[in-house]
Order: structure tokens, then C-alpha cells, then sequence
């Protein structure tokens, strides 16, 4: 009989880790420790910053508990306080296979100043820390001793200034580089979240500007490097959770300062450190049987799909047989459920080491008198969980599955043992359904409790308990649930569903409204222009497509997925697209799969489970049954999408724009094809870069600002920048329209005005711009509608979006002073104010513009009236407000001539426009 000798754990990993204790320990320094691949990583970052031109020197090592943050800054710490030669001895003992890539040998050498997490003064934790690490005999000289006793002394200063502690550190790293012993110093800060602990609960903001102070240092430490390091549980701002605004600003400034660097390794990860844990390097007795295991169950698992898919199959194998006799269903869990409820490494090893009952030392205690250790699997898993973690697993955020797991083994604890062990098996994986490959299918379960997928007798109590309605099997992820209780028979009532909605609801529509019909976007075009090219997806009848209307509102596009019942149908969809016809409708594309594929029995049974829960009654107040018909249609809808994407997806269907079959066998190449699209059905769209404006439908902020522009662009037009001052939403509106578009200029005098856009037309705004005058222009006997004027730079070839066509109009308005006249339901206006211009950008469709030009009888009267103003209007003061009040007819005024400078002044006579507007019904009465 094998003695317990055979599952002894190196001692590294049987314990946390402390710093200052460890670095010093020999027996524990580095014994074991595994360099994975996120340690060389991590540990090549940090490095880096020695390199003489970084100054990327102070790193925050953020993870959860029992992650093995502590022991990787032990291995830098070593790594770096050591000699080239000393490093690749190290590195060969912990057989690290070429590791200068990312680890250099010739790296600085740094004395390693240790500071563990205590909850007092972090800046009289640090002076300790250097004051203790200078004390090796091998640093003895006047200098350094002098700095020691600086060192002392501050420490014992009641209002020692964190910028005084930055300077000792860096003068450390100096002198230690002048003496030849070390380059530099590694700052190693350990638990940092006790010492934020106490600044918080001290009101102490000097124990976290040490942190600002020493980073600042580090980061220009040049030729004496300061490296900082520093360990934390949780992100810097969790915290300032409590703390005011103003505290948490000053923290995230500081946390500013430090690289965050995660760690936490990968669930594979673990998966070796339990090998490796568990690996007897020495005698070992099991060697045979861990072997044969092995190759036993290695295959079965990872043809099961246990086999985590960065771990090649040899891997796999070894790491099976040293992991004995932990069967491969709890071992591909471990990691997730240690990650869920404890502190991953630390309470995995726990798990592995302690004597805590049904833990894995306590069941191997039991084994058997054939020498044989007894297979650890999920039922143990399951007892150890129950006990180690007791009430508290049930109030934890996955604890809901947990606690439905112990209910129903209460059921059936008098029942057949193998039962209970096969609900147990389903419950575990059910809580764990995250991890590797673990799917309660029937060889899974099979193969969890007598290591044959096929085995008849789990098979059969499978049988049973769903038959007792005590497990629940899911069709679409073909896998096995507890079933939680319910007097309702969910089959019929699905049945009656499927039957009702196939009787009324065709294919496409069935499609349209339970497939993802999420529209897609035109990336590429989008970023390019600034504007958001959207295209809808639409499912349709082969049928169907000699009938479609021309576009599909509030969007740019359309992708038709043709839904083909036959090969006659898919024949005519094919025709359909190649029609020259297609040519005329850049904005369509359309899909058609390469083979006919029935999506029915997928969608129906998504659109019963959906309207099981929408609609029935019986469902309203039985959360059981209203659990499980969630659970059923969340894979349906997986297995749905899936299905979707074999059919539709790229490489699986045939893709068609303007009557040319296109090539698209990646993601990549269908954003080409929307891109494509887009751009032929606007080519004349403009380039404008706000994705406050250049929308659909703005926010509430952006309507609010683009109203503020508006009333700037009316009154203020000859101010520099509008008279906008400060960076508010509308003046990055203006830069990014009328500035960079050229709308608002000064002219050759120096005078800032608006106009249309200039010869060079950086945006591109001149298309839209000639398309309004051209619209307001046409001869009609009646106004033109100011909605089907904003739909026309809608649509195709400008694209305009609709937030940004208001400023357009606006600009044209104010170019155009005094030749356009606005109507409001009907009437006109003789006075627009701002009230008008508010409910101008609400209500466009109220509204009505005629565009007439100052030309003839009507340009006389208009040059009389300013004839007659001018001279007694010169040695009057200008009234901005009376201004404002007149100002189209004072806009055309400005535009003349021949009386620029004298109608830039006009104030009192001013009036007298006024009250001819007012009592004009229209603008042909002023002639």
C-alpha cells in the first residue's frame, strides 16, 4: 500500500508568500516556482523600463487574491538583485528554456528594497525598507552610512514630507550606482492596499503623494535607475469608493503615474500548477498506475472536449498522469471554481495540501487495500465545496445553482447511491459551466463517474431521473439540468406554440423577427466620412423580391437575406440579383446560401419558448417553470445563431452588389462590401468628423448645443469663432463644421462673415450646399417644404445626416441675407427670431422657404431704403439688439457694395425696416 508520501507538495506551494521573510528564506526562496508564460511576460515589461532611454519605471501588479502576485515580484526582485551569470543559473533551475527574448541577463543590477503591506505610514515604510536593505555588510562605506542615518532620521520626523522620501530613495540608487555594487534600486511596494487603507482613514494625503512623488522620481531616474513595483487586490480607484470627488481626482492623478499591469493567469495555467504540484520528482511507487492512467483516460477526455485547447495532447497526457488521481472532469474545473469562491492558487493549493475534509489528501486517506488510490471526482468535488464553504456558498453571486443542487439531492439522499451520484455529477457541471469544456452531455456524465462515455448503468440512471423529473434534458445543447420543480408539462405547451406559430407565420418572418437582425455597419466608409453608414437586414421570400420597396427608412442600406424553400427558388433569387436592374441600387446587397438549409424547426422552437414566456399565464407566478423556458430558449437562440452563420455567414453563401457576385469569405470582406456600397450610394456626402452632429437623431446635449450654434451663427456671424469662448459642446460643433469647412471666413478686409464653402472645400459641403440653393430655387407658385428640402440631402448620392442639415440651412440662410423668405404653417414670417428657429429645428415639416434674388425692381427698393438710412444713421452708436431684430434686410444691406461700411453702422433708422417688416404680409409688398 503507498503511503501519503506520495502526494506531498513542494513547499512553495503550500503557503502564501511573504516578501520580506521569503527573500531571505533559502529553503522557500524559489523552489518550484513555475515562470509561465504571463510571469515572462509581466516580468519583460517591468525590465524593459531599465532600458536608458524608458522612463516607464513605476508598474502597479493588479490581481485578485492568491493570484501569485507576491511570489512573481519575489522572482523579479531576485532576478533582478542578482549577477548575469547568478540570473541564468537561476533561470536553469527553474528550467526556463531561452528566456532573453523577453528576460535580458544584461539588465541593470538593482539592491531589491522590500516594503510588506502594513497597515501604518507607507512613507516611513519605505525609509525602513531602504534603511534594512542597506544594512548587507557588503555596503559598508561612509557615504552609504551617512545616508542610513538620514534615513533614521527622517523616519522619525512627525511631518516627514513625501517628496524628502523620494529624494533618499533616488540619492540610495545613486550612491549605490557610484560604489559599483548595484546600478539601482527595485522599490517593491507588497499589499499597497493597506497602506491606501490607512491614508484613507487617517486623512493623510501625504501617504499617497509618496506614491506620486516616487514615480515621478523613477520616471526621471535616468543613469541610476529607481524601478517601483507594487502589488494591489483590486484596481487603484475601488479605493476611493467612498471618498469625495475631489479625493478621488487627486487618486486617479497618482494612479496616473504607475503602468497597471494584470495578472492572472489562464485556467490552463493552473492546470499545470496542479501537475506540478502533485509531480513526485524523487521514488514514486504510483509511477505504473499513474501511467496507465493516463493513457487510459487522456484520449476519452479530449475527445469528450476536456482538453483545454492550448495544451497539446502529449502535454495533456503527462499532465493527467501526474495530476493522478484527480480525475480530468474535476481538474478542468478546479481552476473556475477556486477563481469563483476562494482565492485561486492559494486556496487550490490549499485544496490539494490541507487535511480538510473531502479535500484531496482526506479521500486518498481512504484508499482502497489493492494499492490503488481512489479516483477524485466531481461528487468529492462537490462534498468538499458543501463543507469547506458551508452556508455562505448559497448567498454568493453563482450560489443559485449550488443551493438547487443540495435541495434536490435532499430528494433522493435515501435513494440508489449512483443516483445521487449522477445528480450530484449533472448539478456540479451546471455550477461550473464556465469551465474547459465541461457539458453535462450523457458521455460526459458517463465518463465523470466510470470513466466510459458509453456507460450503460449512468446511462440508465440518467434515464431514471429524468423520468422522475428530476433532471431536465436540453435538446440544443444537448446536456442535462436539474429540474427545479414545476406541476406544468412545458412539452405540450411548446408543442401547441410551435404549431400555432407554424400555421401563421412563414419562414422569413419567422426569421425577421426572431433571428438577430442587428443592423451592420460600414466601418471603413464610416471612417472615412464621419458619418455612420447603418445598413438594415432583411429576410425575404425568393417571391417576395420582384416586389420590394425602393429603400428602407432610417437606414442607409439594406442587406437582403433571400429565404429559398427549393432550388427553384434559389435559381430565381440568383437571376434576380444578376439583373442589370440591380445596377440603379447601389444601397442593396444581397445574400443567398449556397445550398438550401430548413432553419424552421430552429426558429419555431425559439418562437414557442419565446411566446411561452410573453404570453401564457401559467407561467406569470411559476418561477421554475419560467426558469427553465428561459434556460431552453437561450439555447435555442445559440443553436439558432449558429445555424444562421453556417447558412448566411461569410465563405457559406454568395454575395451580390450591383448585379456582381462579390468574393467574401472573412468578416473583413463584407465590411468592404458595406463600405463599397455606402460610398457609391453617397458619393457626394460630406466629411465631417463630430459625432456630436452627425447623426440620426442627436442627444439632448448635442440638440441643446447645436441650438446655441445656431443663435451664435444669426447674431454674431462677423465675431471671430462666433463670439464662443471656452471649449463648450458648440464650439467643437463650429471648429468642426464651419471653421474647418470654411463657412465662416474672414474676407480680403479682415471681416469675419459666412459664406459658402470655399474653392478648395476641405469637407467636401459644396454637393450639399449647391443642392439646398438648388432645391429653394426651383420655380413653384408655392414655398418649398422645408422637410422634403431636408429629406432630398438625406438621400442618395449626399448622405447627409440629419443633425448636421439644420447648420447647413442655417449658414445658406445667413449667406443668403434677405433673399429668403421663411413660412410657419402657411404664413409668413416677416421677423424670424430664435422661438421660431427652436421650433424650426423640431418641427422642419411646419415649415416652408423661398429663396428670391435681389435683382431688379425688388433690388431698387432695397437700395433706396438704404440710401435713405445711411447718412443719419452714420453718427449713431450701433445697437446690437435693434441690429439683431432687422437682420435679414440688414444682412442684404451688408452684401451690397456700394453701402457695406455705411450699413454695418445703421441703428436708429433701422427701426423704420422694422416696421415695414412688420406690416408686410410678404416680401413682394416691400416693392
Amino acid at each position: 500500500m503507498p503511503d501519503r508520501a506520495t502526494l506531498t507538495i513542494a513547499p512553495r506551494f503550500t503557503r502564501s508568500v511573504h516578501i520580506k521573510r521569503d527573500f531571505h528564506d533559502l529553503r522557500h526562496r524559489l523552489d518550484g516556482y513555475q515562470v509561465t508564460p504571463l510571469v515572462l511576460q509581466a516580468a519583460g515589461r517591468v525590465i524593459a523600463g531599465l532600458r536608458p532611454w524608458s522612463t516607464e519605471r513605476a508598474f502597479s501588479i493588479v490581481g485578485p487574491f492568491g493570484a501569485g502576485k507576491s511570489a512573481f515580484a519575489l522572482f523579479v526582485a531576485h532576478f533582478l538583485q542578482r549577477t548575469p551569470q547568478a540570473r541564468r543559473q537561476l533561470l536553469n533551475s527553474l528550467r526556463v528554456a531561452d528566456p532573453t527574448t523577453l528576460l535580458p541577463l544584461d539588465a541593470p543590477s538593482l539592491l531589491a528594497v522590500l516594503v510588506p503591506g502594513n497597515h501604518s505610514s507607507l512613507r516611513r515604510s519605505l525609509l525602513t525598507g531602504a534603511r534594512e536593505a542597506l544594512q548587507d555588510p557588503r555596503l559598508r562605506s561612509p557615504v552609504l552610512d551617512q545616508l542610513r542615518s538620514e534615513l533614521d532620521q527622517a523616519a522619525r520626523d512627525p511631518d516627514l514630507d513625501p517628496d524628502r522620501v523620494a529624494r533618499l530613495l533616488a540619492e540610495a540608487a545613486r550612491l549605490l550606482r557610484l560604489q559599483g555594487s548595484y546600478a539601482g534600486i527595485l522599490v517593491l511596494i507588497d499589499e499597497l492596499g493597506q497602506f491606501l487603507d490607512y491614508a484613507a482613514r487617517h486623512d493623510d494625503e501625504r501617504d499617497l503623494f509618496v506614491l506620486q512623488s516616487l514615480a515621478e522620481t523613477a520616471a526621471r531616474s535616468g543613469e541610476s535607475p529607481v524601478l517601483v513595483m507594487t502589488i494591489l487586490h483590486q484596481a487603484f480607484e475601488r479605493y476611493t469608493l467612498n471618498a469625495g470627488p475631489t479625493r478621488r481626482i487627486e487618486w486617479a492623478k497618482v494612479q496616473g503615474r504607475f503602468v497597471d499591469l494584470p495578472f492572472q493567469e489562464p485556467a490552463s495555467q493552473m492546470i499545470r500548477m496542479v501537475a506540478a504540484a502533485l509531480r513526485q520528482e524523487g521514488r514514486d511507487p504510483l509511477r505504473a498506475v499513474r501511467v496507465a492512467w493516463a493513457d487510459r483516460v487522456a484520449v476519452l477526455s479530449s475527445d469528450l472536449g476536456l482538453r483545454p485547447p492550448d495544451i497539446s495532447i502529449g502535454d495533456w497526457r503527462q499532465i493527467i498522469a501526474d495530476s493522478y488521481p484527480i480525475h480530468p472532469t474535476v481538474l478542468v474545473g478546479l481552476p473556475l471554481l477556486f477563481r469563483q469562491f476562494a482565492q485561486n492558487e492559494r486556496s487550490l493549493f490549499a485544496f490539494l495540501h490541507a487535511d480538510e475534509p473531502w479535500g484531496l489528501r482526506d479521500v486518498v486517506r481512504e484508499q482502497d487495500q489493492m494499492g490503488n488510490l481512489p479516483i477524485y471526482r466531481l461528487p468529492h468535488l462537490y462534498a468538499y465545496v458543501e463543507a469547506t464553504l458551508g452556508p455562505s456558498l448559497f448567498g454568493r453571486a453563482r450560489g443559485q445553482r449550488w443551493s438547487e443542487l443540495a435541495e434536490a439531492r435532499v430528494a433522493i439522499a435515501a435513494g440508489d447511491p449512483l443516483q445521487l451520484d449522477i445528480l450530484t455529477t449533472v448539478g456540479v457541471i451546471g455550477a461550473m459551466e464556465r469551465a474547459s469544456g465541461l457539458r453535462a452531455s450523457r458521455a460526459q456524465v458517463c465518463f465523470a463517474l466510470a470513466d466510459n462515455p458509453n456507460g450503460e448503468q449512468v446511462a440508465d440512471g440518467l434515464r431514471a431521473l429524468q423520468s422522475r423529473r428530476l433532471l431536465a434534458y436540453r435538446q440544443h445543447r444537448d446536456s442535462y439540468i436539474i429540474w427545479e420543480g414545476s406541476d406544468l408539462d412545458l412539452d405540450v405547451l411548446a408543442q401547441e406554440a410551435r404549431r400555432d406559430l407554424g400555421e401563421r407565420l412563414a419562414l422569413p418572418a419567422l426569421l425577421q423577427r426572431y433571428a438577430d437582425t442587428t443592423p451592420r455597419v460600414a466601418r471603413r466608409q464610416s471612417y472615412t466620412t464621419g458619418a455612420t453608414r447603418v445598413f438594415a437586414v432583411r429576410y425575404v421570400e425568393a417571391g417576395e423580391l420582384n416586389r420590394l420597396s425602393p429603400s428602407v427608412d432610417d437606414f442607409d442600406g439594406e442587406i437582403l437575406h433571400v429565404v429559398p424553400t427549393d432550388e427553384d427558388e434559389l435559381e430565381q433569387a440568383l437571376r434576380w440579383s444578376r439583373n442589370p436592374q440591380r445596377l440603379a441600387e447601389p444601397w442593396r446587397i444581397t445574400v443567398i446560401p449556397r445550398r438550401v438549409r430548413e432553419l424552421r424547426d430552429l426558429l419555431l422552437d425559439v418562437a414557442s419558448l419565446q411566446t411561452l414566456l410573453d404570453e401564457r399565464p401559467e407561467l406569470e407566478y411559476d418561477r421554475p417553470a419560467r426558469r427553465e423556458v428561459a434556460g431552453r430558449l437561450l439555447e435555442a437562440q445559440q443553436a439558432l445563431t449558429r445555424a444562421i452563420a453556417d447558412t448566411y455567414g461569410a465563405g457559406q453563401s454568395r454575395w451580390f452588389h450591383r448585379a456582381e457576385e462579390q468574393s467574401v469569405s472573412s468578416p473583413r470582406q463584407i465590411d468592404d462590401i458595406l463600405s463599397t456600397a455606402a460610398s457609391e450610394t453617397y458619393p457626394l456626402t460630406p466629411r465631417v468628423w463630430n459625432e456630436l452632429i452627425v447623426r440620426r437623431q442627436l442627444s439632448s446635449a448635442a440638440a441643446k448645443a447645436r441650438r446655441n450654434l445656431i443663435e451664435a451663427m444669426l447674431t454674431r456671424s462677423s465675431d471671430e469663432h462666433l463670439g464662443l469662448t471656452g471649449y463648450p459642446p458648440e464650439r467643437a460643433i463650429y471648429e468642426s463644421v464651419l471653421r474647418s469647412g470654411g463657412l465662416h471666413r474672414q474676407d480680403q478686409a479682415g471681416v469675419w462673415h459666412i459664406g459658402p464653402p470655399p474653392p478648395d472645400d476641405p469637407l467636401n459641403l459644396r454637393p450639399s450646399w449647391d443642392a439646398l440653393v438648388q432645391h429653394l430655387d426651383r420655380e413653384s407658385e408655392h414655398p418649398q417644404p422645408l422637410d422634403r428640402v431636408f429629406a432630398a440631402l438625406e438621400g442618395p448620392p449626399y448622405g447627409v445626416k440629419a443633425g448636421l442639415i439644420p447648420i447647413l440651412f442655417i449658414a445658406l440662410y445667413v449667406a443668403r441675407a434677405g433673399e429668403m423668405s421663411l413660412y410657419e404653417r402657411g404664413s409668413y414670417v416677416p421677423l424670424p427670431d430664435m422661438a421660431m428657429f427652436e421650433r424650426l429645428l423640431i418641427r422642419p415639416e411646419h415649415f416652408a422657404v423661398r429663396l428670391s434674388r435681389a435683382e431688379g425692381a425688388r433690388r431698387q427698393v432695397y437700395e433706396r431704403l438704404a440710401r435713405g438710412l445711411a447718412p443719419r444713421a452714420l453718427s449713431q452708436p450701433v445697437q446690437p439688439a435693434l441690429l439683431a431684430v432687422a437682420m435679414p434686410m440688414l444682412r442684404l444691406f451688408s452684401s451690397l457694395p456700394a453701402y457695406t461700411k455705411q450699413t454695418r453702422q445703421l441703428s436708429i433708422r433701422a427701426q423704420a425696416i422694422r416696421q415695414a417688416l412688420r406690416e408686410a404680409r410678404s416680401p413682394d409688398e416691400l416693392i
